[in-house]
């Protein structure tokens, strides 16, 4: 069940759906958007359609509306997500304008809000520039006057974040065990769930989209999803005894869905939000702080790299050069060199 404080305003779930409530003289309109099951993505989607009716086509909020409904329908749940809040920002920014009245300077006075997040700030520069382009797309502006693109991105620190085999090991007691030290419901599973991101150096979210017939004689095939519109490459990664024990813990799991590897008790599979929000709790019980669970990604990709090479860690990585690959390498101890001569 969503906060209050996670709904936009206006917004309020009732009887298992999200209402829109509009004031209309003394009384209250109530209209409803979808079913809560359905998510924020499918909320937010409604809530834009909603609120677009009575407004012109090339409005901002009818643009996102349509941007939401013909583009962003098409991403992953977890992009989605992420869709429809950064949405629903630059409409409340840009509510007053038609698509083609947006110029540079109202972009950066928009961003200025963000020049302290330069993470966030790139991504909703990243964000508009796409509106601006569907905006072209549909003929409200003329092609090639994009006004994100003579915007420069704000620089943004390398991530360094290094995870110690030491560190590994007190996360997965942290996840495995309560305060009260016990054992936890979602414990074991999320426990293989790090081993296995860290064995396999993939990303979260094909993890968790993993299915049991990805798993073969050779290994674990993995099409990850940030290849599929690009290079289209596959990882295989072969099997070791520690993977092999890892798969066999799984197995043990009993559960309805027969499909995905990582599911919660009832056989439902994780979401992404959910998986974190375990690996969070596990985090604090730790008394780890500032690690994310990319940063298994990364452990893996480094120690891979200091055992067999760049290579194998690029191949691991599903990476097409090697200077994607160093991105994710950490230097655990300085780069040791001789001297010239």
């Amino acid at each position: 069940m969503k906060k209050r404080s996670d709904l936009p305003k206006r917004v309020f779930i009732k009887n298992g759906a999200f209402w829109h409530v509009r004031a209309e003289g003394t009384k209250r309109k109530w209209t409803r958007l979808c079913a809560a099951r359905d998510g924020l993505p499918a909320m937010y989607r409604a809530l834009a359609d909603l609120e677009s009716q009575d407004l012109l086509d090339d409005s901002m909020p009818k643009l996102i509306g349509d941007w939401l409904r013909d583009v962003g329908s098409t991403h992953s749940k977890k992009t989605q997500a992420n869709d429809a809040y950064q949405t629903r920002v630059i409409g409340e920014g840009f509510a007053e304008f038609r698509a083609s009245q947006v110029r540079a300077p109202h972009v950066v006075e928009f961003l200025k809000d963000f020049r302290d997040k330069p993470r966030t700030h790139n991504a909703y520069r990243s964000m508009l520039r796409e509106l601006m382009r569907y905006a072209e797309e549909r003929g409200f502006r003329e092609p090639g006057t994009n006004p994100v693109d003579s915007l420069r991105t704000m620089t943004t620190k390398a991530r360094r974040r290094y995870i110690t085999d030491s560190e590994l090991r007190r996360i997965k007691v942290g996840i495995c065990y309560g305060k009260d030290g016990k054992r936890t419901p979602s414990g074991p599973m999320i426990c293989c769930l790090v081993e296995m991101a860290y064995l396999t150096g993939q990303r979260a979210s094909d993890l968790l989209s993993m299915e049991w017939s990805e798993i073969g004689k050779d290994g674990i095939r993995f099409q990850p999803g940030k290849t599929l519109a690009s290079t289209g490459v596959e990882v295989l990664i072969g099997w070791t005894p520690r993977l092999e024990r890892l798969v066999a813990r799984l197995k043990a799991f009993k559960h309805s869905n027969v499909r995905y590897v990582f599911c919660k008790q009832d056989g439902q599979r994780y979401t992404y939000s959910g998986a974190v929000t375990a690996w969070k709790r596990g985090l604090k019980r730790a008394g780890i702080p500032d690690t994310q669970f990319r940063d298994l990604r990364a452990k893996a990709l480094t120690d891979v790299d200091a055992k067999r090479g760049i290579m194998d860690a690029q191949r691991m990585g599903a990476h097409s050069t090697q200077a994607q690959t160093a991105e994710y390498v950490r230097h655990k101890t300085a780069i040791k060199t001789k001297a010239t001569k």
